[in-house]
This record gives C-alpha cells, structure tokens and sequence, in this order.
C-alpha cells in the first residue's frame, strides 16, 4: 500500500496521467470525422401560399438547387448541418390586372433565384440493414434573393386574345425570405467515410416575400435533393 502511495505521489506522475488522458482522447476524437463536406442538387417542386382577397395559388412550378453541404458533428448520431444552396424556386398566383385600361385576369408566374443558407439540426439512427442510416432533419433557412423575374398573361374578360408581357420583377419582391426547414431520408455508404443522403426536404417561408402593391404570398417548396459527403 505504501508503494502504492509512493507512485501516486511521484512528482511527475500527475503529468503522466494528464499526457496518458490527453493522448486518450486526442484518439478517440481522431476515430471519428469533427466535420465532413460535400456537394448537393435537387428538383423541387414550388408554390406560393397566399389568403388576400383576390389573389390565389396557380399550381405548382418546377425548380431545383446546388450546393455545398458540410456537417459538423456534435455526438454520434447528431449534427448541425449547413453550407449554402444556389436555390431556383418557381411558382404562380392568379391575381387582379395591374394593366391600366384593361379588363382582365391576371395569371402571373414567378422564376426567382436565391443562395440560402440553412442552419439545420440533423439526427441519425444507428446502423440498420447494410449499415443504412435513417435521418430528420429541422432547422433555418435564411435566403438572400439574387434574380426575379414574371411571366404575365393577362385574360381579356371581354373574350379577346391573351396578352403576354415579361418583365424583371427583382424589385417587387423582399430581399430576404426566412423559412422553416423539416427534412426526412436515408443515408447510404459508399467506401470509408464517404455516403450518400437522399431524402425530401420541405421548406416554407415565415413570411410575405412579395412588397409594395405586388401583393401578399409565401413562396414553399417540397425537395427531393441528394448529397455526396466525403
């Protein structure tokens, strides 16, 4: 028991010990990616949400995205995701003529461009058949609007051929749009570290996108995306 004492109360065995913990964890950290990076696409199918009178969804718009995706882990099985997203998002509203001396109803579609930048909490289940992972994901997005542009065709109510005019209508809309991001899919292994995650993503706008007279509308879309992480 002395000796025991002895060794513990060795000047330099406190060093040791901290050395021998450091090392241990610096191994463990080491058997498991802090992060991992890779590149995304998708097609999406969008649409605009809207209750103001006189103005209503007209189906949805296809789109699609591009990105960087990069995940930081927390523990196994979680992590928070992010990167950025070149997003094109597509949609129609039926809404009132805007053209001076016309009677007619308007069918106005929407092409956008936006880079969204998603802060997202992504959640793994173990290891299932052939080591498939099911996931969730819930989190932001913050997008900044890069292009817009109308395609109008306007329904004379008189009867008479349909006018069409396209127009660049960046300026009618916000410059940012916030959103809720909800995720769900598989991933799949490739080689080492490296898989693949697919699954849909649903994304909705907080609030209004549009400004001054163009109207009220959140622009959504539902995504079927697939990533490449190294």
């Amino acid at each position: 028991m002395l000796r025991y004492f002895t060794f513990i109360n060795c000047p330099y065995m406190k060093q040791f010990i901290l050395l021998v913990l450091l090392l241990s964890t610096i191994v463990t950290f080491g058997q498991h990616k802090p992060f991992q990076f890779g590149f995304r696409a998708g097609v999406n199918t969008g649409w605009f949400a809207t209750d103001v009178d006189g103005y209503s969804n007209n189906g949805s718009k296809i789109g699609g995205s591009w990105g960087i995706v990069a995940d930081f882990f927390l523990m196994e099985g979680y992590s928070f995701t992010t990167g950025f997203d070149v997003l094109y998002l597509n949609g129609s509203i039926n809404a009132p003529s805007d053209m001076v001396g016309l009677d007619a109803t308007l069918e106005r579609d929407f092409k956008t461009k936006y880079i969204e930048l998603p802060l997202i909490f992504t959640m793994k289940t173990k290891n299932i058949k052939e080591k498939v992972r099911i996931y969730g994901q819930v989190g932001f997005g913050l997008s900044f609007l890069l292009s817009a542009k109308t395609n109008d065709t306007y329904y004379p109510i008189d009867g008479g051929d349909p006018i069409k005019k396209n127009e660049n209508a960046y300026d009618d809309f916000q410059f940012t749009r916030e959103s809720l991001i909800l995720g769900v899919g598989i991933e799949i292994p490739l080689k080492g570290s490296t898989y693949i995650r697919t699954g849909f993503k649903f994304d909705n706008a907080f609030v209004n996108v549009l400004k001054g007279d163009t109207g009220k509308a959140r622009n959504n879309f539902l995504e079927l995306g697939a990533s490449v992480i190294f």
